[in-house]
């Protein structure tokens, strides 16, 4: 019987630091500084923790603008969905671009409608935060991104057996050796770029480490859910060494750390 290859560490790492980056980029630029823009106002800064506004719009327009970057998150994630299944036979790395961005847009928003009522911090806090019956609404959040949570997860879960071929015995080694470099990996970025950032240190870093491996954590426990089987898949999937991929993860993560870390005026 063949072994399966591992996937190449440094290209899954190349992968994630892409992934991760455009997350944020999602996020921050897409979601609230585009929108932010077209409610009458802008962002006076552009950076990886740090989003303010030149002027505070009517309290409508703001929601709105807070609401942009988890819906940009979600917009995304169902973009990457529809290529990965329309299609099945582009590049490896490219798929696992597509998987791991759909995963960390879905459980980026997801995980914080569930935790930002809990700790008072966060976009669907402030939505809630001046409504009354506090405790309803706080409860009715929590309990609404827990749902979403769990949808997400089954959707990341069924679309990572698609993408391994579903069974074999080589298919959760292959799922841990994608997704554990991937959460280390998009960590360290997102520290790393909290570092520079103009917020206070304890600040930026809640928002760094909590944003990543603490709302990523779904991702560590994928791999559970993927069968293991005596047979070997009929088309595992391998990822080689991608010269392409590494040399964009170290241009996505310089820029990501060292340009929208401290931010970029506008």
């Amino acid at each position: 019987m063949q072994r399966a290859e591992s996937p190449d560490r440094l290209t899954v790492i190349a992968i994630a630091l892409a992934a991760y980056a455009w997350v944020n980029f999602c996020h921050e630029i897409v979601g609230h500084c585009s929108v932010a823009a077209l409610m009458g106002t802008k962002c006076r800064l552009i950076s990886s923790t740090n989003i303010p506004l030149v002027t505070m719009p009517p309290e409508w327009k703001y929601n709105v603008i807070v609401v942009a970057g988890s819906a940009a998150n979600w917009a995304f994630a169902f973009v990457c969905l529809g290529l990965l299944r329309a299609l099945p036979a582009a590049p490896p790395g490219l798929r696992h671009f597509l998987w791991l961005s759909m995963c960390v847009n879905l459980f980026t928003p997801a995980t914080y409608m569930t935790a930002a009522p809990v700790i008072k911090y966060g976009d669907s806090y402030i939505l809630i935060s001046k409504l009354p019956n506090q405790l309803f609404w706080r409860s009715a959040v929590v309990l609404t991104g827990a749902v979403v949570c769990w949808l997400s997860f089954r959707l990341c879960r069924a679309e990572l057996g698609r993408l391994l071929g579903r069974g074999g015995r080589a298919a959760r080694p292959t799922a841990w050796a994608l997704v554990a470099p991937a959460y280390v990996a998009g960590g360290v970025l997102t520290v790393a770029s909290g570092l520079f950032s103009q917020l206070p240190a304890k600040v930026a870093q809640l928002q760094a480490v909590g944003g990543t491996f603490g709302l990523m954590f779904w991702l560590l426990l994928l791999p559970f859910g993927i069968p293991e089987q005596p047979t070997p898949a009929p088309h595992p999937f391998t990822l080689p060494r991608s010269v392409w991929w590494i040399a964009a993860g170290a241009s996505c993560a310089l820029i990501f750390v060292f340009v929208l870390g401290p931010g970029v005026p506008v």
